[in-house]
C-alpha cells in the first residue's frame, strides 16, 4: 500500500512538472488524499489534494484541478482494463453473473474513458463555448463570481493542454498501472490474511477473483450513495460481489467488514500523521515555482 502511494506521488509530480514540490511532499499529500477519500462520499475527498496543493504549497488552482482530472481519467482506464482482463482470466460465465455483459459494459466505459483522456481539452472547450454564450446572452457582468469561475475553467483547460503537449502520458500510464496493481495486490494479501483461518490458501483464493470483488467495492465508492467512511456500502458491495463469485454468505460478510475496517484504519492513521507533519511550523516549503 505504501508502494502504491509512492507511485501515486510520483505520478502527481510528473503531471505537475515543478520542482516546488518534492517526492516527500507529494507522498504526504497522497496519504492525506487517501484518508479523505476513504471518509467522504462520492470521491469528494479528491478535493483535499487540490486544497493542500494550493493552500500549503502555493500552486494555482488550475494546476491542482487539471492534474487531478487527468489522473482520475487514467485511473478509470486502468480499472476498466483490469476488470476485463480479470474476467477473461477467471473464465467467461464461470460464476452466476453474466461475464459477457460485464465485459461489454467495462469495454464501453473503457472506450469512453480513453476518448475523454485524449479529447479532454476539446470536451471542456465545447462546454466553455456554451458557457460563454449563456453568460453573454444573460449579460452577466465580468465582476460576478460566475464569470470568475468561467475564467478559472479556461485556465484549467489551458493547463490540461500544456500537460498533453509535454508528452508525459506514457509515463503517467505506466505509473497508473503500477499504482493499481500494487493497490489491488495489497488488498489481496489483506483478504488472504483474513480468509486463511477459514481454510483458504493461495491455491483456492484467486488473485483475479478478489480483484473483481475489490474493484466492485472501489467503484461503489465513486457513487453518491457511498456512506460516511463507506460503512454499509463499501463492504456491502464487496460482500455481494464475493457471493456472486461463489463464496458463502458468511465468508463474504466477515471478509468484507474486516477488510474494509483494516484499510480504513490504516489509511486514516497515515492521513492523520501526514497532516500533522505537513502542518508543522518548521516544515519547509520551496519558494521558487518552476
Amino acid at each position: 500500500m505504501l508502494s502504491s502511494n509512492y507511485f501515486r506521488a510520483y505520478r502527481k509530480n510528473i503531471l505537475i512538472g515543478s520542482d516546488r514540490v518534492g517526492m516527500g511532499d507529494m507522498f504526504l499529500v497522497a496519504q492525506i488524499r487517501n484518508a479523505f477519500n476513504m471518509i467522504l462520499p462520492a470521491r469528494t475527498g479528491e478535493l483535499s489534494y487540490v486544497y493542500v496543493l494550493t493552500r500549503r504549497f502555493g500552486f494555482p488552482l488550475e494546476i491542482g484541478v487539471s492534474t487531478l482530472m487527468v489522473a482520475l481519467v487514467f485511473d478509470l482506464v486502468i480499472v476498466f482494463s483490469l476488470i476485463i482482463i480479470s474476467i477473461i482470466i477467471v473464465g467467461i460465465n464461470t460464476y452466476s453473473i453474466s461475464s459477457v455483459s460485464v465485459i461489454i459494459i467495462a469495454a464501453v466505459l473503457l472506450v469512453i474513458s480513453l476518448l475523454i483522456l485524449f479529447y479532454l481539452s476539446k470536451v471542456i472547450s465545447f462546454f466553455l463555448f456554451i458557457f460563454e454564450k449563456i453568460l453573454k446572452r444573460l449579460r452577466v457582468s465580468e465582476k460576478k463570481i460566475i464569470y470568475k469561475i468561467y475564467n478559472k475553467l479556461i485556465d484549467i483547460n489551458e493547463n490540461i493542454k500544456i500537460i498533453r503537449k509535454r508528452g508525459i502520458y506514457w509515463k503517467v500510464y505506466l505509473t497508473s498501472i503500477a499504482i493499481r496493481i500494487l493497490k489491488f495486490s495489497s488488498y489481496y494479501l489483506i483478504i488472504y490474511a483474513i480468509m486463511k483461518p477459514m481454510g483458504y490458501n493461495f491455491d483456492n483464493l484467486s488473485y483475479w477473483v478478489i480483484l473483481l470483488a475489490t474493484a466492485a467495492a472501489e467503484i461503489s465508492a465513486v457513487l453518491p450513495t457511498h456512506a460516511l467512511a463507506g460503512y454499509g456500502t463499501y463492504e456491502g458491495t464487496f460482500a455481494l460481489a464475493l457471493i456472486m463469485l461463489g463464496f458463502s454468505r458468511n465468508t463474504a460478510i466477515v471478509s468484507g467488514f474486516s477488510f474494509h475496517t483494516i484499510i480504513l484504519l490504516f489509511t486514516v492513521a497515515l492521513g492523520i500523521i501526514s497532516i500533522a507533519i505537513i502542518s508543522l511550523p518548521f516544515y519547509r516549503i520551496k519558494k521558487g515555482l518552476h
